[in-house]
C-alpha cells in the first residue's frame, strides 16, 4: 500500500513538474503551415510571398535577453503571381537559388521595447551577411499558444541581389507571422 502511494505521488509530482515546464518553457513550435512571409518592393510595383519557413524559437516576454531565434525560407518558393518574374528572380541575376538555396536569419540578441520587441541578428543572403534589427510582437493566445508578427525593410542590393540602387529602389519590406504552440 505504501509502495502504491508513493508510486502514485511521484507520478502526480512528474506530471505537475511536465505541465509547469510546459506553462513556463521558452522554446515555441511553429505552425509552419499557418506561417507567412511576404515581401513588396514598393519602387518596383512588385510583392509576393516565400515559402519553406523552418525556425526554432526560445522567447520569454518577461525576459527578452534569454530569447533565442533562428529562421530560414528558401528562396526558390518565391511567388510573385507571374511565372516569368518568379523565374527571372530565381536565377543568378538576383537570388541564385540554385546557388544560394537559404536565406537566414540568426538573432543575437532580443530586447524590449514600447511597441514589442526587437530581435538584433545576422541576416544571410547569398554570400552576405548583414545586421538587421526585426520589431516585432508577440500576442499569446492562452497558455500555450501565440502568434509572433514582425517585419523590417531591406535594400537588396546591400546581399548582392541584383545592384545597389542609389536612389533606394532596391527597397524591400517583408512581413513575417508565425503562429506557434507549445
Amino acid at each position: 500500500m505504501k509502495k502504491s502511494l508513493f508510486i502514485l505521488a511521484a507520478s502526480a509530482g512528474l506530471l505537475a513538474g511536465a505541465t509547469a515546464f510546459t506553462l513556463f518553457s521558452n522554446d515555441w513550435t511553429p505552425v509552419t503551415d499557418q506561417a507567412k512571409v511576404s515581401f513588396e518592393m514598393p519602387n518596383e510595383g512588385t510583392a509576393g510571398t516565400l515559402g519553406g519557413l523552418k525556425t526554432t524559437i526560445s522567447f520569454n516576454p518577461a525576459n527578452p535577453a534569454e530569447s533565442k531565434i533562428e529562421a530560414t525560407v528558401d528562396p526558390s518558393t518565391i511567388n510573385t503571381g507571374v511565372e516569368g518574374k518568379d523565374t527571372h528572380i530565381k536565377s543568378a541575376d538576383f537570388f541564385d537559388v540554385a546557388k544560394y538555396p537559404t536565406i537566414r536569419f540568426v538573432s543575437e540578441k532580443v530586447t524590449a521595447t514600447a511597441a514589442g520587441f526587437i530581435a538584433t541578428g545576422k541576416l544571410t543572403i547569398k554570400d552576405s551577411v548583414k545586421t538587421v534589427d526585426i520589431p516585432f510582437t508577440f500576442e499569446p493566445k492562452g497558455d500555450n499558444e501565440g502568434v509572433f508578427k514582425g517585419h523590417m525593410e531591406i535594400f537588396y542590393g546591400d546581399f548582392g541581389v541584383n545592384k545597389k540602387s542609389k536612389s533606394g529602389k532596391d527597397k524591400v519590406k517583408i512581413t513575417i507571422e508565425v503562429p506557434v504552440k507549445k
